[in-house]
């Protein structure tokens, strides 16, 4: 079973991701609040990370290009997502894997990350 880390500072649309990704067989760790994210990387080491961009008390951007400079972390691929107006750029700086604009389609979801969990072998 695939462990997927889901960071995103709206309940709501963290449970309901959660909730869709256990009925494809992952399991789902689900952060609502940036200052645990280290720590549950150290103890739960996920296959793939899904993000928010838009964090309140953080920038998924920044944290993502923070931890993939970790070497325990380099391989990890990571997932950011946003309602926001987001340049293709700062997306490209982040270190991200991948990119997908809110609203966005579960399928669509579900497929992008059994691809990036399948091209990490």
């Amino acid at each position: 079973m695939k462990k997927v880390l889901v960071l995103d500072d709206d309940i709501d649309l963290l449970d309901m991701v959660s909730l869709v990704l256990t009925r494809y067989n992952m399991k789902v760790n689900p952060l609502d609040k940036c200052l645990q994210f280290y720590d549950t990387l150290s103890s739960d080491k996920p296959d793939i990370i899904l993000m928010d961009i838009y964090l309140g008390e953080c920038d998924g951007r920044e944290l993502c290009q923070q931890f993939k400079k970790l070497n325990d972390y380099t391989g990890i691929p990571v997932i950011l997502y946003s309602a926001g107006n987001v340049t293709q750029s700062s997306v490209q700086e982040s270190l991200a894997d991948d990119f997908m604009s809110k609203p966005f389609d579960i399928k669509q979801l579900v497929d992008r990350i059994n691809h990036h969990l399948a091209a990490r072998g």
